[in-house]
């Protein structure tokens, strides 16, 4: 067990299992005991069960060679990393075929069989733009505000209180068909337990309207470059 990646993992996984987007209802006591105490018995139970996010697990463990809950798979689905680099073009395929095998409705995956990427880059972007947030569960709408919420964003912040943080923020937004990165000023909630020494100037990373790991300089230009390739490979 790599605790450190499960609790990234769990990171990232508990603002949309909270608010009852994905997974399962028993995750996020799990997932908090994992972040908070590196308790993560069950957690990996719990990820198995999200229906867009084991998949891409899947498909990392094949072609990394390591466990589908390495750091390696983390990181690369979330933040950027080596493992992205090792993505071809067959690999989406794989992907496809995790996706049925997860419970993904069948017409979703054959009309992703007939939307070959130019380029596949497997970042957590990629899920949300080029098969859609939503699209698989149903969850939620899909238009920019959801593709904003459900992106993983950076900010720099701003105002620190006791339960948000004002930052500026990288979003997207739409020109000329396609989307580009763009900053502005937005309020997030977040948890102390979470960012602990959380201070003005520091880069954080928000998904779902909740701010949820202190980046360091590495993680945010890792996170910066790997999001503007998935925009560049975006038809």
């Amino acid at each position: 067990m790599d605790k450190k990646a499960l609790q990234l993992l769990c990171r990232f996984a508990l603002p949309p299992n909270s608010l009852g987007y994905c997974g399962r209802g028993t995750a996020p006591e799990k997932f908090k005991a994992c972040i908070l105490r590196g308790k993560c018995e069950g957690v990996e139970e719990e990820l198995s069960k999200f229906i867009v996010l084991n998949p891409y697990l899947e498909m990392f463990r094949k072609i990394t060679g390591k466990d589908k809950f390495s750091m390696d798979a983390a990181k690369g689905y979330w933040l950027g990393g080596e493992a992205l680099k090792k993505a071809k073009s067959q690999h989406y395929k794989l992907l496809l075929k995790y996706f049925a095998k997860q419970g993904v409705p069948d017409w979703l995956v054959e009309d992703l069989k007939k939307q070959v990427p130019k380029k596949f880059i497997p970042l957590h972007l990629f899920q949300v733009l080029h098969v859609g947030v939503g699209r698989a569960s149903g969850s939620v709408p899909y238009n920019l505000e959801t593709i904003n919420n459900c992106m993983v964003r950076w900010g720099t912040v701003k105002e620190l209180n006791i339960d948000h943080l004002t930052l500026n923020i990288y979003g997207l937004e739409r020109k000329r068909e396609k989307y580009i990165l763009a900053q502005s000023e937005a309020t997030v909630a977040y948890r102390g337990d979470f960012l602990p020494g959380v201070k003005i100037g520091d880069t954080v990373a928000v998904h779902w309207g909740q701010a949820i790991k202190k980046l360091s300089k590495e993680e945010t230009d890792n996170l910066e470059f790997w999001t503007r390739q998935v925009l560049d490979s975006i038809l």
